[in-house]
């Protein structure tokens, strides 16, 4: 199966921007992961106000809320987080 592509939120891509290369290598660690990955239910899950479902992964310190589209073959990158 091919990977699936990063598609970043425009907070989520201000987040990754402002971080230092230490925390930018663990998130595009944790998204290369995830986009091959895509079906992986996350550690929680989230509904937002359309009714579209948000994984939610909390690994190495970063906290990644995204979905699969399926129909592009995208990973929607909505939020990043720290937890450290």
């Amino acid at each position: 199966m091919r990977a699936y592509e990063p598609a970043y939120s425009q907070d989520a891509l201000e987040v990754l921007l402002a971080a230092d290369s230490r925390q930018r290598s663990r998130v595009r660690a944790l998204v290369r992961q995830m986009c091959r990955t895509p079906s992986r239910p996350g550690d929680y899950q989230a509904q937002d106000k359309d009714g579209q479902r948000w994984e939610i992964v909390l690994m190495d310190g970063v906290i990644l809320t995204y979905r699969a589209d399926d129909a592009v073959r995208e990973l929607r990158i909505a939020t990043i987080e720290w937890a450290d």
